[in-house]
């Protein structure tokens, strides 16, 4: 994926990959981010941390709707998006990013290290995919790899994972079974995918919360998602749901 003309990429170079496994590409240059995270400490704390390695937080948001209007302002080089945002999915998110034609690239901070997590956001437009447990140099190194074009995906052993390591992961989603979910579990997770909170799904659906959560335990269940945001992405994956 190419994000920039040669004539505005800025001055692009190699580092060392994770555990020596040779180079990678990065940029040198400056990069631009916004941080998009419902959590004080990680909009407040993570700009001066990139600074020290030439990063500029030009922004952070809290919501999907305030991500939408700052990355749409301020158009940066990468958007640093979190999967548990309050008003809507992670995921969700970057499909909104992607109708409005927005070229910023997004990578996704996720709590853990999910190759099948990896492999949805891929499928879902996403430039790269880094858990939070990483550290500074690891979150610099993935940004400024892919403000130069380059995908970015860890796996269990600190590796940027190669699009075609990803193949066999896309494979294992196509072959799940959304086909099982029950219409009234594909209606609580298309209000899901919405934004709805549970209480606005139950209201919504004359249903209790407590049977939202019991139909979204059912779903996670079958589709052997690690959390909603998983199942979510699964089933738009497959077609499932629409939004």
């Amino acid at each position: 994926m190419t994000l920039f003309d040669e004539h505005d990429r800025g001055e692009a170079g190699a580092r060392s990959g994770p555990d020596g496994l040779g180079e990678i590409s990065v940029r040198r240059g400056p990069v631009t981010v916004v941080v998009v995270d419902p959590h004080a400490p990680v909009r407040e704390g993570l700009p001066p941390l990139l600074a020290r390695d030439g990063i500029d937080v030009v922004a952070t948001a809290a919501t999907g709707d305030g991500a939408e209007a700052v990355i749409g302002h301020h158009a940066p080089d990468v958007a640093l998006v979190a999967l548990d945002l309050a008003d809507v999915d992670g995921i969700v998110l970057l499909r909104r990013l992607a109708q409005r034609g927005s070229r910023s690239a997004v990578v996704l901070y996720t709590d853990a290290d999910d190759p099948q997590q990896s492999a949805v956001a891929l499928h879902a437009g996403a430039a790269g995919v880094i858990a939070k447990r990483r550290s500074i140099a690891e979150l610099s190194n993935a940004l400024r790899a892919v403000a130069a074009g380059r995908l970015w995906f860890n796996e269990p052993g600190d590796l940027p994972m190669p699009p075609r390591r990803l193949s066999p992961l896309l494979t294992d989603l196509r072959e799940r079974r959304s086909s099982a979910l029950s219409s009234a579990e594909l209606r609580v997770l298309a209000l899901v995918a919405e934004g709805s909170s549970t209480e606005e799904a139950a209201e919504l659906l004359s249903l209790s919360p407590h049977t939202v959560r019991t139909h979204l335990r059912n779903v996670m269940r079958k589709l052997e998602a690690s959390s909603r945001a998983h199942a979510v992405a699964i089933a738009i994956r497959e077609s499932a749901i629409k939004l």
